[in-house]
């Protein structure tokens, strides 16, 4: 499964410079969501993404600051996009945030994210936010564990949200 003890993506996975697919348009981070992040991503070499937050006055937290959760939600969302490689649905299983400088309101965030490892249903992941542009002042740095789940795991939940 692995090359150099980097994890084979799937064979219709996006190539470097495509833009991967949303996994669904209710989505808080990626979706159509009125007050959502808006967030789109393009994929990178080395099973790596990219995207682009501007970080509008609605995500303050501290006066003139980005609230943390929206940065955690950001990267979150960030190293969850990295499943595209893979083809399969998962979810998050341990999310870590580490916050390094504030985010001022006004400012592009620049995401970036990696798979680092891949073994059965579990995928690790690291991320990055950066201001001023992809090579900036580093302002947080995540980690993550995303699962594997079946196909149908949402159908359930779903329906009682639709259907209450």
């Amino acid at each position: 499964m692995t090359v150099n003890d980097r994890p084979l993506p799937h064979d219709r996975a996006p190539r470097p410079g495509e833009k991967v697919r949303r996994h669904h348009d209710g989505c808080l981070g990626c979706g159509d969501v009125e007050h959502g992040l808006h967030l789109s991503f393009v994929a990178g070499e080395d099973l790596t993404v990219t995207s682009v937050l501007d970080v509008r006055p609605g995500l303050q937290g501290g006066p003139g600051v980005v609230h943390g959760g929206v940065v955690a939600a950001a990267l979150d969302e960030t190293m969850g996009a990295l499943q595209a490689f893979f083809r399969r649905p998962a979810v998050t299983a341990e999310l870590t945030t580490t916050y390094r400088r504030p985010i001022p309101i006004g400012t592009r965030l620049h995401l970036w994210a990696r798979v680092e490892e891949r073994e059965g249903r579990k995928t690790w992941t690291t991320g990055t936010a950066r201001l001023d542009g992809p090579d900036g002042p580093l302002a947080a740095a995540g980690r993550g564990l995303f699962v594997d789940i079946r196909r149908d795991h949402f159908d359930a939940v779903g329906e009682r949200a639709v259907n209450p």
